[in-house]
């Protein structure tokens, strides 16, 4: 009976410990040299790190730990490999908004759901009659 005890735990340690190698963090970093909006709030140019919330595939944090400020963020997987590592950005105006993230392993490969302060600054370009979804890149570390 101890045996079987035995065996049951180590096996439950088994599980659980390749449950956190599964749900293990990847982050990736980028030097951004202008303010941008994620979700509705609007970050300084500083130096981001970029990684995924270890409860939920589909959230990202993205925080600049010199700040002490950061910002988490809906995302939509995407499983197109771009073979690069970049984020991209939308511009409209002077205004950023942080829209993909790229990575070649597709471990972080996602889009961003478009808030509506974006949707807002599309609109009044538009309106303007200005370039629209100027894309910007920046690679990642």
């Amino acid at each position: 009976m101890k045996n079987l005890t035995a065996i049951a735990l180590f096996v439950a340690a088994g599980i659980a410990t390749a449950g956190s190698a599964l749900a293990q963090d990847h982050k990736v970093t980028a030097t951004v040299p202008f303010n941008f909006t994620v979700s509705g709030r609007t970050l300084p140019a500083g130096n981001y790190t970029i990684g995924n919330d270890g409860n939920s595939p589909r959230i990202i944090r993205i925080y600049d730990r010199e700040k002490a400020l950061g910002v988490m963020a809906v995302t939509v997987p995407d499983t197109s490999t771009s073979g690069d590592n970049k984020l991209v950005f939308h511009r409209y105006g002077n205004q950023y908004f942080l829209s993909e993230i790229r990575t070649a392993n597709e471990s972080m490969t996602c889009h961003l759901t478009t808030s509506k302060q974006e949707k807002w600054a599309k609109a009044q370009t538009q309106e303007a009659s200005l370039r629209v979804n100027n894309d910007v890149l920046i690679a990642l570390k």
